[in-house]
């Protein structure tokens, strides 16, 4: 499969498409784009006059049309641990319950290197179709359980996304450097408080919990308000070190 070559964006409603062969017509769905104004970046309009936009994709542009499968991790959740890890482009990384890549593609985009681990064999198939569409060269893809151990040593990071992270927590200790940072996400605070519980006398030191919420604003002329709809809990974020 190849990877994404151009993002065709329609400039009026903002809608995305992912092009991956240069060398064919591309079918948006309700036209056919010729594949000369594919080729180049900029604006055209199209034979029945709609006008788009083709660009070299972007990071972001990817991540937007990213394929879903189980809930995805993110951007406020994301921003905040690369923000708080100091994430860099020395950085080793494992992530685990990769499901559709959101995290761990997007550790990709700023670490050297990223091994992720995905057990499901239906989300295997959906992480691995965005990885090939993402085209990074820094990526490992398991297939496997990481609570049976973790290949990799001296990471500088691993983030779990997993139902039971505290069935990980020798694994991390032996994977992780001295200084290494490991992150979880959990949705509940049963999970968060088992987990708290589960790294009492082990050389993982938790230093923060936190949850994270986003709120929209629409100012439009004299409307500077609000947005009625919020983005509230997605997760908790448990940020620790092995010390």
């Amino acid at each position: 499969m190849r990877k994404v070559e151009t993002v065709l964006i329609e400039v009026k409603t903002g809608k995305t498409f992912l092009v991956k062969d240069l060398n064919e017509d591309f079918h948006t769905g309700s036209e056919v784009i010729d594949k000369k104004n594919l080729q180049k970046e900029g604006k055209f309009v199209s034979k029945q006059g709609t006008e788009y936009l083709a660009l070299k994709p972007q990071f972001s542009d990817l991540w937007n049309c990213l394929q879903r499968g189980p809930q995805v991790v993110i951007q406020k959740d994301i921003g905040l641990i690369l923000a708080k890890t100091g994430i860099n482009g020395g950085f080793r990384a494992v992530d685990a319950g990769g499901g559709s890549g959101s995290l761990g593609l997007s550790l990709a985009n700023v670490c050297k290197e990223i091994t992720v681990y995905e057990n499901n064999p239906e989300h295997y198939l959906i992480l691995a179709r965005n990885a090939r569409d993402f085209g990074f060269a820094n990526i490992q893809l398991k297939q496997e359980d990481i609570t049976r151990g973790i290949g990799e040593k001296e990471v500088d990071l691993i983030t779990l996304d997993l139902p039971e992270p505290w069935k990980v927590i020798t694994h991390a200790e032996q994977a992780l450097k001295l200084g290494g940072h490991l992150v979880v996400y959990l949705p509940n605070l049963h999970q968060v408080k088992k987990f708290i519980d589960s790294v009492k006398g082990t050389t993982i030191k938790i230093s923060e919990i936190i949850e994270l919420l986003e709120r929209k604003w629409k100012i439009d002329d004299k409307i500077m308000r609000p947005e009625f709809e919020m983005l509230g809990h997605t997760g908790f974020l448990i940020f620790c070190r092995k010390m």
